[in-house]
């Protein structure tokens, strides 16, 4: 029941207090108080203690109010949540709210009248179509305070939805009006969030990034905040050293969020094709936070990824000798001098294999003997037979052997004409038989010498025929015969 003074200047025709009660005065907010002489004690006394809740009351030295942004704030209030209770959500949630105002009585008022009016218009309209009460009412006056509340606590979720876009929080608190008849709802969308909606569309530039601590907070209740950090960090891509520090800026803000394996696992996905060995690291701290973890996954890297890291089976066995000596030790900084090396050339480790020494050796020892004795063999004079050079079998090859002319013997042919031993026999036995031998008796010569009688004809004119300009032996029918004056030119004249 609603309490009235019989005596106020308010006096309603249609409510009559039956209850004999003192009036209370309703409390509207600061104002209110400010107002009531009657109150001016205790504010004095507890200011900070009766009003410290009150969001202007709070903020008003850190956002620097005037005292109508304290009583304006003052009027509103959060529905709590793990996003607006961090205080730098909030803080910029109410910048954010302060400057909406801003433009609304800067650039959305109408002609010759102040935006307050576009309110106040509004809620008398709520009124009149949601609670029909009469416009001296006491009810009027308190419900039009609280409906303008309401759109104020309205334009504060609208705010708050604003600055969860700019931090990359994809869930949005629930900012439908509680006035859902068209006629309500029309006008209020034309004329309050359609100009709320372009206010903070162009202006959410203004909200100032997350700081650090606000990020690990952020971060840690959404767990999957990272992605879209991580997707720009992919997508601004120029080196994998400016890759790598991103993704440790990106783990330190995330370093309380569940996910934050993921994202070194990710990152170590994505730069094996460029640095294999800042993919090998990643995956290392993916390996440490898994191993701290309640539950020790130890995700593999896909078979195209080892492909691209390891060119030989040497290198994967060295990296899962590695990985199992950490998963050990759990000694980061001596994963990553091992991984280090990975790549380096490999040099075949010496082995001394004493066994094959001493085969060598003697070898050795045995070349050594026989070398000895064939060199002695050298020394010898061998007693070569000619007819030992000559092949039997063969009828095509002959092997003549000219003996050194010992000094002091004469020769009875020319020096010059450097006839072998054969040759001068074959010629001393022309001469013997007066220059004409019969072919049968030539041939019977030559076979008690084991010559072939042609080749042996071929050598003597071949070998005479630049001194004599012609040749020396001929046939003549059955006959082999010298010219005697071609013989004479042969013939030595000492």
């Amino acid at each position: 029941m609603e309490n009235t003074n019989t005596n106020a200047s308010r006096e309603s025709d249609f409510i009559i207090d039956v209850s004999d009660l003192q009036e209370v005065q309703i409390n509207y907010g600061s104002q209110t108080f400010v107002d009531n002489p009657s109150n001016s004690r205790s504010r004095t006394e507890t200011p900070i203690s009766r009003n410290e809740w009150r969001i202007g009351q709070k903020y008003c030295k850190k956002l620097s109010l005037s005292e109508n942004q304290i009583n304006l704030l003052d009027r509103l209030a959060f529905n709590n949540n793990v996003f607006n209770e961090i205080d730098f959500c909030r803080v910029q949630i109410l910048k954010q709210f302060l400057r909406m105002l801003d433009y609304f009585d800067r650039d959305c008022k109408p002609v010759n009248r102040a935006y307050a009016t576009v309110l106040d218009e509004l809620t008398e309209i709520i009124i009149v179509l949601e609670y029909n009460y009469r416009r001296e009412s006491l009810n009027y006056k308190y419900t039009f305070e609280s409906i303008q509340s309401e759109i104020l606590n309205h334009l504060l979720k609208l705010c708050e939805n604003n600055v969860r876009e700019v931090y990359a929080i994809k869930r949005k608190i629930n900012a439908d009006f509680k006035y859902t008849k068209p006629e309500i709802t029309d006008k209020y969308n034309k004329k309050i969030v359609l100009k709320a909606d372009v206010f903070l569309e162009i202006n959410k530039h203004q909200v100032l990034d997350a700081d650090h601590r606000t990020n690990i907070i952020l971060n840690e209740t959404t767990t999957n905040r990272w992605k879209d950090k991580y997707e720009y960090i992919v997508s601004d891509y120029s080196s994998s050293v400016s890759f790598e520090r991103e993704i440790e800026r990106l783990a330190e803000v995330n370093r309380k969020n569940p996910s934050l394996d993921t994202i070194y696992y990710e990152a170590s996905k994505f730069i094996s094709t460029y640095d294999k060995n800042a993919s090998l690291r990643l995956y290392f701290h993916y390996l440490e936070i898994d191993l701290n973890s309640s539950k020790f996954d130890r995700k593999q890297l896909t078979k195209s990824i080892q492909k691209n890291l390891f060119s030989t089976s040497e290198q994967f066995e060295d990296f899962e000798n590695i990985v199992n000596e950490f998963i050990l030790n759990k000694n980061l900084k001596i994963a990553f001098e091992s991984l280090n090396k990975i790549y380096l050339p490999k040099r075949k480790k010496l082995v001394i294999d004493r066994s094959e020494i001493d085969r060598v050796q003697k070898l050795d020892l045995e070349t050594s003997q026989k070398l000895g004795d064939l060199l002695a063999d050298e020394n010898e004079v061998p007693d070569v037979q000619v007819s030992d050079l000559i092949p039997q079998d063969d009828d095509n090859i002959q092997f003549n052997v000219t003996k050194p002319i010992e000094a002091g013997v004469s020769s009875k042919y020319l020096h010059c004409l450097n006839l072998n031993d054969t040759q001068q026999e074959v010629l001393d036995y022309f001469e013997k038989n007066g220059m004409n031998i019969l072919q049968s008796d030539f041939e019977d010569f030559m076979r008690t010498k084991q010559l072939f009688v042609s080749a042996t004809l071929e050598s003597i004119n071949d070998t005479l025929y630049d001194v004599l300009d012609d040749v020396l032996i001929e046939e003549d029918e059955d006959y082999f015969i010298i010219n005697n004056e071609y013989f004479k030119k042969l013939l030595n004249n000492d």
